[in-house]
């Protein structure tokens, strides 16, 4: 069991094991910056802010999950998008929602 790693490296193992198991997966990365003279990282998108982390294919299935480590909250922002994505899951069956720790990789693996 995985406890006490960072969400990118969390993120990374998370991403081998999809590929592992033959699912396509989409998640964008921030990408370094300059702004007002200082590197920062920022995650280009359009649209509404809060986007959950990944959406992963392996017909029929469609998961969409967010990765926190184990301690973190997720944003009022990603709260809202969860919320859709459960009025969306009552008319299609073969959506699954995930809130993922370091902590849940067992499980994670066996649900994949």
């Amino acid at each position: 069991m995985i406890q006490n790693i960072s969400e990118t490296a969390f993120a990374y193992n998370v991403e081998d094991a999809l590929r592992q198991l033959g699912w396509q997966f989409y998640h964008p990365r921030p990408a370094r910056v300059k702004r007002h003279g200082r590197e920062t990282y920022e995650t280009p998108y359009s649209g509404h802010k809060g986007w959950l982390d990944y959406v992963a294919l392996k017909p029929p299935r469609v998961l969409v999950f967010e990765l926190k480590d184990n301690r973190k909250p997720m944003t009022p922002e990603q709260e809202e998008w969860w919320q859709l994505w459960e009025e969306c899951k009552k008319s299609n069956p073969n959506i699954e929602l995930y809130l993922w720790r370091p902590r849940d990789m067992d499980k994670i693996l066996e649900l994949l």
